[in-house]
């Protein structure tokens, strides 16, 4: 049976690093918050060839963009969701943190602890959320080491089978997709009772795009510029960090969440909110 198709308006929150896919040459899982009907949901979307796409239809984070979706059919996660991209429309940029505040206001926060332990309980528990950093304890940043085994020959399998065959014609080729050089974990404790403390690994795209720039620079600049973005500037003092976190669809690492993303407004952001209609025109 044809799953119905809904228009929705979507708050970008999320732009996880594009990964090999066997079936889609390479994708990018996207998440926000759907944000139509004056609701606040949280919604993954994928998948999405996004480096394929066409430049009218790429977004960036915190873009509203309205499209139309599927209710996932293979993905059992609550939140998923399967995008048209010819549908993609970016309507505005939401261009600082105040004019983010009204929907990231309406957010419940949860905790890394309740998250992960209800997601182990249930599969239909929610697999999206936002999670406050009580305390930073540490940033690793390590080698990655290139595309594991598994990856190459998702590479190579795709190689004859592009996202132009499946998508339609998105445009243009991107350049092959480059390993990043080094992944970045957090360790951290959220807001929970108890909460014994926390690994993350950052899966924003981020933080690739960061290491693209300085593709040609030694090790040592590459993990200060890291440093610089990822710990620095986002956990300054004056700053309100949170995740935005996400799991797995793999049943074996439901209760296993990434960090997918960071958000980090000034402290006092959240007392001078500025209202206006996402619905439609500011």
């Amino acid at each position: 049976m044809q799953v119905r198709a809904e228009t929705v308006r979507v708050l970008i929150t999320v732009k996880a690093s594009p990964q090999p896919s066997k079936t889609y040459g390479d994708t990018v899982c996207v998440a926000g918050i759907r944000v139509d009907g004056g609701r606040a949901d949280w919604i993954r979307l994928y998948p999405l060839p996004f480096r394929w796409m066409g430049v009218e239809q790429q977004f960036r984070k915190f873009d509203l963009i309205d499209l139309e979706v599927r209710r996932a059919t293979k993905d059992t996660r609550p939140e998923s969701y399967r995008p048209d991209v010819d549908t993609i429309k970016v309507v505005k940029h939401l261009d600082d943190w105040k004019d983010r505040q009204p929907v990231m206001s309406k957010i419940a926060r949860t905790s890394t602890c309740v998250l992960s332990a209800e997601a182990s309980r249930h599969h239909g528990a929610p697999s999206l959320g936002m999670v406050t950093v009580r305390s930073l304890e540490r940033v690793r940043i390590e080698p990655f080491g290139g595309w594991s085994e598994a990856q190459q020959g998702r590479i190579a399998a795709a190689a004859d089978l592009t996202p132009l065959a499946l998508f339609g014609d998105l445009g243009k080729t991107p350049p092959e997709l480059r390993a990043p050089r080094f992944i970045v974990r957090y360790e951290y404790h959220c807001t929970a009772d108890n909460c014994s403390g926390h690994v993350g690994q950052v899966l924003d795209w981020e933080l690739t795009a960061l290491q693209g720039r300085h593709h040609r620079d030694p090790d040592h600049v590459v993990k200060a510029a890291i440093e610089e973005k990822f710990h620095r500037q986002m956990f300054a003092a004056g700053k309100r960090t949170s995740f935005f976190m996400g799991n797995f669809e793999d049943a074996r690492k439901r209760g296993s969440f990434s960090v997918l993303g960071i958000y980090y407004p000034p402290e006092g952001v959240a007392s001078s909110v500025r209202l206006f209609d996402l619905d439609g025109e500011e």
